[in-house]
């Protein structure tokens, strides 16, 4: 057995996770977690757990070496047990993971958690959910490693752990979603009245349209469109593609929006896009209400590209512009002609 060493480990992961690392130790934490896939589930499972007990918003920077001399006894009463046969050498992930989590949650003060919450965390029939209200592009691992990326105003759920012969969510409003490969195991999703089911592959769905309408863009791999209710009527989607389900039809159609994942990217082109589009494109990435009366406003036309920048940013660069300026109301954001 490898104390010295897996305390090591597990120091390096804590100040990883609470932001202390240097740029050496960065390289040192991605060498070890290439080094084997149980590395890499192992590294996963922490960022996972991490997120389900909701520490990461609440982390401290703090002396990692002396927190971990608080629960360094509590770990090591658990090793022998744990970690001296071959048996239970998969077995030990998950107490990995609680070791790791003790550590953390005393950098935050918040005391030792104990076996039971990660047996809960083990377990299928506990769900899981993420809300991201007026949080845009938060990211989220699932128990697979595959990754989420939830818009504004969406919610997922799913099982702490996922079943033998399937990885099925629950999507409620937009999500970017990077699956990791498993043809054993299909990646499947409820939204609506769609099934979205995939092996591997990198795509958006945007159950927040409102009425039933789901529509799922494709970036990479393939992606199979269904209506839950007719497992007969669907669609499989090739990377660039666009499939839309609606209360009459599951339909193929071309994608003509080129900032469809722009919520995501953060990355907003407009080539000689009327101030109409342009206005409709912020609101839908940034989730705003803005608004303008004046047709002469909304028919001009605008060229340019606009990477990681505030909304309001966005709108000065486009008063400086056309001579606009912003109006704002309680519930709304109006471009105006600027009164010279």
């Amino acid at each position: 057995m490898k104390t010295n060493k897996n305390i090591e480990n597990w120091n390096l992961l804590a100040k990883y996770f609470s932001e202390e690392c240097t740029t050496e130790e960065i390289a040192q934490v991605h060498h070890w977690k290439d080094q084997s896939k149980e590395n890499q589930i192992l590294f996963n499972q922490v960022k996972r757990d991490l997120q389900i007990i909701n520490l990461n918003k609440s982390m401290n920077k703090v002396n990692v070496d002396s927190a971990w001399e608080k629960v360094k006894n509590r770990i090591q009463e658990d090793e022998p047990e744990l970690l001296t046969t071959e048996e239970t050498k998969t077995r030990s992930l998950i107490p990995g993971a609680l070791k790791y989590a003790a550590a953390i949650i005393v950098l935050v003060g918040l005391g030792f958690l104990t076996s039971k919450v990660y047996q809960r965390i083990s377990n299928p029939s506990i769900k899981v959910q993420y809300a991201a209200l007026n949080e845009q592009g938060k990211e989220i691992v699932l128990p697979d490693g595959s990754t989420v990326v939830l818009n504004a105003e969406s919610k997922i759920s799913y099982p702490a752990a996922f079943t033998e012969n399937e990885r099925r969510i629950t999507l409620e409003g937009e999500a970017y979603f990077d699956v990791t490969k498993n043809p054993e195991k299909p990646f499947i999703i409820d939204a609506k009245d769609a099934e979205v089911r995939v092996l591997g592959t990198s795509f958006n769905v945007n159950a927040s349209i409102p009425g039933y309408k789901v529509e799922v863009f494709v970036q990479s791999g393939l992606v199979q469109l269904s209506r839950k209710k007719d497992g007969n009527e669907k669609i499989l989607i090739n990377p660039g593609g666009l499939g839309v389900l609606d209360t009459d039809k599951v339909s193929k159609k071309t994608n003509t929006d080129k900032n469809i994942i722009a919520w995501k990217t953060k990355e907003i082109v407009f080539q000689e896009d009327s101030l109409e589009k342009v206005i409709r494109t912020l609101n839908n990435v940034y989730k705003t209400n803005i608004n303008c009366k004046s047709k002469d406003i909304l028919d001009l036309k605008y060229t340019t590209t606009f990477r990681d920048q505030s909304i309001d940013s966005i709108l000065n660069v486009i008063c400086l512009t056309f001579d606009l300026k912003v109006e704002n109301t309680e519930d709304a954001i109006y471009l105006v002609k600027y009164d010279n």
